[in-house]
């Protein structure tokens, strides 16, 4: 299999044949050009499929925050720039205690980064007798998963 010539790193840097990609034009095209299936991340652009090396996930939540708008929810920004609501039902605990959601209407995983996590967390309660972390939003309790 040949190496992919893009390639993201960790922090959401992309890189093409090892250089950064730093136009965001380009970086805006390969967003709206994004997919995801059983073999990973591509590009499809113009019928042509590239396949992408990644680390870890392409999008990052890099701000969380509860507002109330008809009802308590969190929107988080992603390194795209963009703004959504959190899916709380997608929020898990994966291994190494690394918080992960899915955006983009449930399409692509999404890594937390420290602060935002705690900007969730902090909202977090514990249930002693199930030993289990949840949320309590517009009065509906929402279980923090644990696990991959």
């Amino acid at each position: 299999m040949k190496r992919a010539a893009i390639r993201i790193d960790r922090d959401g840097v992309w890189y093409f044949e090892g250089r950064e990609i730093i136009r965001q034009d380009i970086l805006s095209l390969f967003y709206d050009s994004l997919h995801f299936d059983e073999e990973g991340y591509y590009l499809e652009i113009n019928g042509e499929r590239e396949y992408l090396e990644v680390e870890d996930t392409v999008f990052l939540v890099r701000g969380a925050e509860l507002v109330k708008q008809n009802e308590e929810v969190f929107l988080i920004t992603l390194n795209d720039g963009t703004e959504e609501q959190l899916d709380l039902h997608t929020f898990r605990i994966a291994e190494g205690n690394i918080p992960y959601c899915l955006v983009k209407g449930g399409r692509f995983p999404a890594r937390f980064l420290r602060l935002p996590f705690y900007q969730v967390a902090q909202h977090a309660l514990h249930d002693e007798e199930t030993d289990e972390y949840f949320l309590l939003l517009n009065g509906r309790r929402i279980l923090l998963q644990r696990g991959s």
